[in-house]
């Protein structure tokens, strides 16, 4: 049976409205060395991590903030356009036709990331794809450290 997603209030930050995040007990990241993808390993180790665990720490304490896309990482970005946004590669471009740009990503922050970028994508690629296409150039995010998160991988 699957679970429901926690709901979170609505808001509006930086004069965007933002919706609750939808995370469910599904809702995974990976950090691996990805056929596709690339080395997406943190310090070359493996590990899996389930966003949903991280619900105690999205709140109030840990605020949005208004992001750069372009400082972001995530899976994907360094490629061609031929497999991302609507010819996504890991869906076809169907999560990114149908993704909620209003919905906050979540972010990590003080890990190595291709390219030098500062943060690198746990939740929301499509959705920063989507804000790209539309010329949007900031979005807000929940940013978190390894410090806080280390507890949640597993391998």
């Amino acid at each position: 049976m699957k679970s429901k997603p926690i709901v979170l209030p609505m808001g509006a930050i930086n004069g965007t409205i933002l919706r609750p995040l939808g995370l469910d007990r599904g809702s995974r990241t990976h950090f691996e060395m990805d056929r596709i993808y690339g080395d997406w390993t943190l310090d070359g180790e493996t590990y899996h991590l389930n966003l949903f665990d991280l619900m105690p720490l999205l709140n109030d304490d840990n605020g949005f903030e208004y992001v750069k896309l372009t400082d972001i990482a995530w899976k994907g970005f360094d490629m061609g356009m031929s497999i991302r946004a609507e010819n996504c590669i890991c869906c076809n471009g169907d999560r990114f036709v149908n993704c909620d740009s209003t919905k906050p990503g979540i972010l990590l922050d003080g890990v190595k990331n291709l390219e030098g970028r500062r943060y690198r994508c746990l939740d929301g690629k499509h959705r920063i794809e989507a804000l790209l296409s539309y010329g949007i150039e900031y979005g807000n995010f929940y940013v978190l450290t390894l410090d806080q998160i280390k507890c949640y991988l597993y391998r």
